[in-house]
């Protein structure tokens, strides 16, 4: 398989295999003998979605932006309908899998989903549910509680040396410094937690939280705007420092402490009331 947009890349050996496969397909069936049955005897479903598999194998097996061939040699070498193949990249396109470019340097590209456009799309997705908004809140602070507590449980040299860094970095914010300066200290601080723990999955899940609540939460005011705002960053920066300083010292019980007394801060300032619903109930 090419490794890079120069060629393009070649069916799997095991597609070519009279052998009996043991993923998706049908017992005894190879990837290019399927198609052709599958266009007679098989649903168009479930044709589509055996193309879509056989493509997917080929883009994660492949790097990033590598040719996986054009159209006419994909048809061929899958031996499936033009149609079917087609409906097949849109799902891969979808699923961020799949770039197709028209043209005369055109063809179908490997490619992998970023983590905003995941995040985009589910919080797009939660706008359509009847949803409590405090759910999103107190899911938001079970995982950046797990978070901290993952990075003091650290106890390494790279993570005092870190958190001694941020920790300088939040002292520098004055109490009477621009919400976008909070925000863009808070973002720093925890993306260097996330990466710092590796906890990519519990970083996904928070983001998707936090794109949702920009959504329906009052995210782009400005301190300065509200009598206690002063006093607001006062008390996030302590809490923000406790944390840091709770990550040098390998103190779980002073970290989950201060990272949910954090949590709560962003809760009582900017959510809504615990009764508020958006998705559905919002046209009632």
């Amino acid at each position: 398989m090419s490794e890079s947009g120069g060629g393009e890349a070649e069916p799997p050996e095991q597609w070519r295999d009279d052998g009996p496969r043991q993923d998706d397909a049908e017992p005894g069936w190879t990837c290019q003998e399927s198609y052709a049955q599958a266009v007679i005897v098989k649903p168009s479903r479930s044709s589509v979605n055996h193309v879509a598999t056989c493509l997917r194998t080929l883009s994660l097996e492949a790097n990033p932006e590598s040719l996986l061939g054009s159209e006419e040699a994909l048809v061929a070498s899958l031996g499936a309908a033009r149609a079917t193949v087609r409906q097949a990249a849109r799902i891969l396109e979808r699923e961020g899998l799949l770039v197709v470019r028209r043209g005369s340097n055109g063809g179908y590209f490997a490619a992998r989903p970023d983590a905003e456009t995941i995040e985009t799309a589910v919080s797009a997705y939660l706008d359509t549910l009847d949803i409590d908004v405090a759910d999103v809140s107190i899911v938001a602070a079970v995982l950046w509680i797990e978070a901290v507590r993952k990075a003091c449980a650290l106890q390494t040299e790279a993570a005092a040396d870190l958190a001694h860094t941020l920790r300088r970095r939040v002292m520098r914010v004055r109490f009477t410094t621009s919400f976008r300066e909070v925000i863009d200290v808070e973002h720093e601080t925890r993306k260097a937690i996330f990466n710092l723990t590796n906890a990519r999955y519990i970083e996904l899940i928070f983001q998707i939280n936090y794109v949702f609540s920009r959504r329906h939460f009052m995210m782009e005011e400005r301190i300065g705007n509200r009598p206690d705002d002063e006093n607001f960053v006062r008390q996030w920066r302590d809490s923000k420092v406790m944390e840091l300083q709770a990550i040098i010292d390998g103190d779980i019980e002073m970290g989950v402490m201060a990272a949910a007394y954090g949590r709560k801060l962003w809760q009582d300032r900017f959510e809504p009331m615990p009764s508020a619903r958006i998705g559905k109930t919002k046209k009632s």
